[in-house]
């Protein structure tokens, strides 16, 4: 029979803890995204994951602990795809067809209740933690897109808008906000995250004035 070093059996051990730590971060993510911060409670969390609550203190000291590991473990994850798609070479418009789609094909990502719980739920300390992160994970690559259309012409810069990239990015995210959530199936309705995602883009980049029409009005 072989026998069982002790190095062995730390290294056991130790993927057996990161292993349930990444069970307490998966299971924390959906409980959090779902529902918010202030109505999922440890406890909750520990039972989803089948540990009491002392045991998820050993992986994380309170709940604030937890929610900022989640956010930043998400926010790294869509800093990645949205740094990609920035850097593809098509064309400013489909690039930004492309992270519309992209979030909102996170279905279980609510943004809107993410910013409301890092601005109104935790802490100040953590609060800029994670506002810092939402910036460089999530405004900075589409902001960039932005930009490069202003700085190429194709968009329009601030003196004739009076919105920079930052601002069109901020824009474009309410926008996305309102179209988020699961697909309709009724016909009169927007049937894809893909069809809803064009209609943001459209709209952002072109409005909803018939430009055949304009000098038209009185």
């Amino acid at each position: 029979m072989a026998r069982i070093t002790r190095g062995q059996h730390h290294h056991s051990a130790h993927e057996d803890m990161e292993e349930t730590k990444r069970t307490i971060l998966r299971t924390a993510q959906e409980l959090f995204m779902e529902q918010g911060y202030r109505a999922v409670t440890t406890r909750q969390i520990a039972d989803a994951c089948g540990l009491t609550q002392p045991a998820l203190y050993h992986y994380f000291a309170d709940k604030h602990d937890l929610y900022v590991a989640v956010m930043q473990e998400e926010l790294a994850k869509s800093k990645a795809a949205l740094e990609r798609i920035a850097r593809r070479n098509e064309n400013i418009e489909e690039r930004l067809r492309l992270v519309a789609r992209y979030m909102l094909s996170q279905a279980s990502h609510n943004h809107s209740l993410m910013l409301h719980d890092i601005r109104y739920e935790i802490a100040p300390e953590q609060q800029k933690i994670l506002q810092a992160a939402f910036q460089a994970s999530i405004i900075a690559p589409i902001a960039s897109i932005f930009e490069e259309g202003i700085q190429s012409g194709f968009l329009y810069d601030a003196r004739h808008t009076g919105s920079n990239a930052t601002m069109a990015t901020h824009l474009f995210l309410s926008m996305l906000s309102r179209f988020a959530g699961p697909a309709q199936t009724n016909e009169k309705t927007i049937a894809n995250s893909s069809e809803r995602a064009d209609i943001v883009v459209n709209i952002v980049l072109y409005g909803l004035v018939r430009h055949d029409l304009t000098k038209q009005q009185p």
